[in-house]
């Protein structure tokens, strides 16, 4: 497991490297001091997991995400964002823009530690219902409704909730409704990861 922290304080860096590393000895915690430094780190190296303050000074952590998620290479990376900002804005910005989850400064170790791996979880959760699907798309209509899979394939598609609400003859509101429940069923916590799966399980 190789993960890279970025984060413009060196203390904090320090600290998150410890306690990673006291908690999982055989991860390996690189440690980044700039969104620029990070990136060229993970045009080196296969990094599993990403997490990245979102306020530093030149290239912040918004800046390094939007450069991950359109390179084809660094795109299925996992995101985590963590900074001192605590509002459903930057929350929604961070979240819609790609990120996988979010930590609000300050935070426990613990935390930290808990959402790495919840989201390893969630990684070998969804290739093993991509795959399955592949096999066969009976498998995951077992798992979704008609109407669930509807909407998977049209937010697939890259419609925002009134077009697809156009689309399938439906409300917003019901939209909005099933997309949460595709997101419980698959989980999967963005508009952008539900994107990928559609995609991944040729759903569009």
């Amino acid at each position: 497991m190789l993960i890279l922290i970025v984060d413009d304080e060196p203390h904090l860096l320090l600290a998150l490297q410890r306690s990673l590393k006291s908690a999982q000895p055989d991860w390996e915690v690189v440690l980044a001091g700039s969104g620029l430094d990070a990136l060229e780190q993970m045009r080196l190296h296969p990094f599993d997991l990403l997490v990245t303050d979102i306020l530093m000074p030149g290239m912040d952590g918004m800046g390094l995400l939007a450069q991950v998620r359109s390179d084809p290479v660094l795109a299925d990376t996992t995101v985590i964002f963590m900074t001192g900002k605590d509002d459903r804005e930057t929350l929604r910005a961070g979240m819609t823009a790609g990120a996988d989850d979010y930590l609000t400064k300050p935070f426990a170790p613990a935390e930290l530690l808990a959402a790495i791996n919840g989201r390893l979880r969630r990684k070998s959760l969804v290739p093993t219902l991509t795959h399955e699907a592949k096999l066969s798309q009976e498998r995951l209509a077992k798992l979704l409704t008609g109407r669930e899979m509807e909407i998977l394939a049209q937010v697939g598609r890259g419609l925002v909730t009134k077009e697809i609400a156009a689309e399938l003859g439906i409300s917003p509101r019901t939209v909005d409704v099933h997309r949460s429940n595709l997101m419980k069923k698959l989980d999967l916590h963005n508009a952008s990861a539900l994107a990928r799966f559609a995609i991944k399980t040729m759903l569009v």
